[in-house]
C-alpha cells in the first residue's frame, strides 16, 4: 500500500476543511458573535489549514502519475473522516468549552449525519460549567460549523473534494467506490469520469439546499436558522439550532416542507438527475423509489390510525388526550419520513405513543431510505434484493428444478452483487447486537436504550427509543460508551466495508 499518497489526499482534505472552518468565522462576523469567539474560530481555521497543509507538502508525491488502487481508497477515505472529526471537534473545545471526548462524538455525529447530540443543559464544560440553555446557547458561528459538518458529511468528504477538486481526480474510482459502496449496476454511472459524477451530484445537492433554504426563509424561518437546518435536511443529519428541533416553530407550512425534503434527500440522487434531464416517468420511478415510497405511505397510514383512535400521553404533565385527524397525519408522517431517511428531526416524542408504532418507527431505522441518497441503514435496495431472494428460495423449495431469476429494474442481478447485499445485512445485524452488548459492560443502560442506541448510531439516525428518545440527548452516557457509538457512526455511515476491512491483516500485507 503506498501510504504516502493517502497521507497526501487526506491532508488536501483536512486543508479544505480549514478553508470550511473559516467561513464559520465570517458567519460569526456576521451574526455579531463575540470578538474572542471569531478570533478563536479563525485561531481553529489556521491550525487545521497549517497541519493539513503541512502533510500535503512532505507527503507529496514526486511523480504526478500515480497509481492508486482500492486499498489505497479505502484507507483514504476511512482515515479522512477519522481525522477530519479530530480537527472538526476543535471548534467545539476552544470555543464551546466541551470535554474532548464529547466535541469528538458531536463532530462524528456531524460528519457521518447521524445527529445524534449530548449538548443540552446538563452537559458538564471543561471547566465544570453547564450551558443553561442547551443548544441555543452556543454561539452563531458554532451553530453554522455543527450544521455545516452535515452538509459536508452528507455527499461525502470525499466526493465533495472530487467535485471541487478536480486534482484529486487520481484514483478517483477507487476513492468514490470506498466513500459509496452500495449496490451498483451499469446505468448508474452518469458519465465515464468520476469527477464529472461527482459534480453533478454536487449541483443536485447545491440545488435542492437552496430551494429548501428559501422556501424556509418565505415561511418565516430565520434566514440563518433556514440555512442551518436545510443543511441538516439535505444531508439527513438532524442538528437543528433549537432545543426542541422542528417543534419550536409549531408550523405546518415548515413541518410540510421539511418533510418533503427529507424525503426528497432518502431518494438516489441519480434519479433526480434523470428528472430534471426530462427523462420518462417510468425511468424516474426505479423499482427501489416505488419500495420506498409505498413502505413509508402504509407505515403512515398504519400510525396515523393508530393515533387518532389511541390516547396519547402528553410527557409533560402525563395527561392523555386524543389527537385531531390533522396532527395525527402530520405528526406520523413526519416522524416516519424523518426516521426512514434517518434525518432524525422531532416534532413530538414518539416514545409515548403505541407500541406498534415505537416498533414500526424502530424497524423504519434499520431500512433507511435509498441507495445513492445521503440517508444511512441498511438501504431500500439491499432489503427489496433479500426479499427477491428469500422469495425465489421459496419458489426453489416446490419447483427445485426451476431457473430462479431475480430481477432489479428489469435487469439480471449477478450472483456476485447477492452475495455482496446479503453479506452485509448479515454483518450489519451482527454489529448492531455487537455493540448493544458492549455499551451495558461499560455504561449503565437499559436493554431497549443498548439496541436503541447501537441501531441509531449505526445507521445514523440520531435519537431512538428508551433514555435517547427526541426528548433526551447521549450526555448522561460516559466516555468509553460515547467513542464506541461514535465508532459505530463512522462503521455506519461508510457502510460497514470501509471501515471493518481495514481490520483484516491481509488488506496491510503488500
Amino acid at each position: 500500500m503506498n501510504l504516502k499518497i493517502v497521507g497526501h489526499l487526506i491532508s488536501v482534505l483536512i486543508v479544505m476543511e480549514g478553508v470550511a472552518i473559516a467561513s464559520c468565522a465570517g458567519v460569526s462576523l456576521m451574526m455579531g458573535d463575540e470578538l474572542h469567539e471569531i478570533l478563536l474560530m479563525l485561531l481553529c481555521a489556521g491550525i487545521t489549514s497549517f497541519c493539513g497543509a503541512l502533510g500535503a507538502f512532505f507527503l507529496r508525491p514526486r511523480s504526478g502519475n500515480i497509481q492508486m488502487g482500492i486499498r489505497e481508497g479505502f484507507a483514504t477515505v476511512a482515515g479522512g473522516w477519522l481525522v477530519a472529526s479530530i480537527f472538526g471537534a476543535l471548534p467545539f473545545i476552544m470555543i464551546t468549552g466541551l470535554q474532548v471526548h464529547d466535541a469528538f462524538f458531536e463532530t462524528v455525529s456531524g460528519f457521518t449525519t447521524t445527529g445524534a447530540s449530548l449538548i443540552d443543559s446538563t452537559v458538564k464544560l471543561r471547566d465544570g460549567s453547564t450551558l443553561p440553555n442547551g443548544i441555543e446557547s452556543l454561539s452563531c458561528g458554532i451553530l453554522f460549523w455543527r450544521a455545516l459538518t452535515h452538509w459536508i458529511g452528507g455527499m461525502g468528504i470525499v466526493v465533495l473534494s472530487l467535485a471541487i477538486l478536480p486534482m484529486l481526480g487520481v484514483g478517483g474510482q477507487s476513492l468514490f467506490n470506498a466513500e459509496v459502496p452500495g449496490v451498483k449496476t451499469h446505468d448508474d454511472q452518469l458519465t465515464p469520469r468520476i469527477a464529472s459524477t461527482a459534480k453533478i451530484l454536487f449541483m443536485v445537492y447545491f440545488a435542492l439546499t437552496l430551494m429548501e433554504t428559501i422556501l424556509l426563509w418565505l415561511g418565516g424561518m430565520h434566514f440563518f436558522d433556514a440555512v442551518c437546518h436545510s443543511f441538516s435536511t439535505i444531508a439527513t443529519g438532524g442538528f437543528s439550532t433549537k432545543n426542541n428541533s422542528i417543534a419550536y416553530y409549531n408550523s405546518s407550512y415548515i413541518q410540510v416542507v421539511i418533510t418533503v425534503f427529507m424525503f426528497l434527500s432518502g431518494c438516489n440522487f441519480i434519479l433526480h438527475y434523470r428528472a430534471l434531464k426530462g427523462l420518462p416517468l417510468k425511468q424516474y420511478l426505479s423499482e427501489e423509489y416505488r419500495f420506498f415510497a409505498g413502505i413509508l405511505i402504509t407505515v403512515t397510514l398504519i400510525i396515523t390510525v393508530t393515533l387518532l383512535f389511541s390516547h396519547v400521553t402528553d410527557p409533560m404533565s402525563g395527561e392523555k388526550y386524543h389527537m385531531s385527524p390533522w396532527l395525527s397525519l402530520r405528526a406520523a408522517a413526519f416522524q416516519v419520513v424523518a426516521l426512514s431517511t434517518t434525518t432524525g428531526f422531532s416534532t413530538a416524542d414518539y416514545t409515548v405513543w403505541p407500541g406498534a408504532c415505537g416498533m414500526l418507527l424502530l424497524g423504519l431505522i434499520f431500512m433507511g431510505a435509498c441507495g445513492g441518497s445521503t440517508a444511512g441503514g441498511m438501504k431500500c435496495v439491499r432489503l427489496l434484493l433479500f426479499w427477491k431472494y428469500s422469495f425465489s428460495e421459496l419458489r426453489r423449495c416446490i419447483f427445485p428444478r426451476s431457473l430462479q431469476d431475480i430481477r432489479l429494474d428489469g435487469k439480471r442481478m449477478e450472483t456476485p452483487v447477492l452475495n455482496k447485499a446479503l453479506g452485509f445485512l448479515a454483518i450489519y445485524v451482527l454489529t448492531v447486537f455487537l455493540f448493544a452488548t458492549l455499551l451495558p459492560m461499560v455504561c449503565e443502560m437499559d436493554m431497549i436504550t443498548s439496541i436503541s442506541a447501537s441501531a441509531t448510531c449505526i445507521s445514523n439516525a440520531g435519537p431512538g427509543f428508551g433514555r435517547i428518545s427526541p426528548m433526551n440527548t447521549f450526555s448522561w452516557m460516559n466516555p468509553p460508551a460515547k467513542l464506541l457509538l461514535a465508532l459505530e457512526m463512522l462503521i455506519g455511515r461508510l457502510e460497514l466495508y470501509t471501515i471493518l476491512i481495514i481490520f483484516l491483516p491481509s488488506f496491510w500485507k503488500k
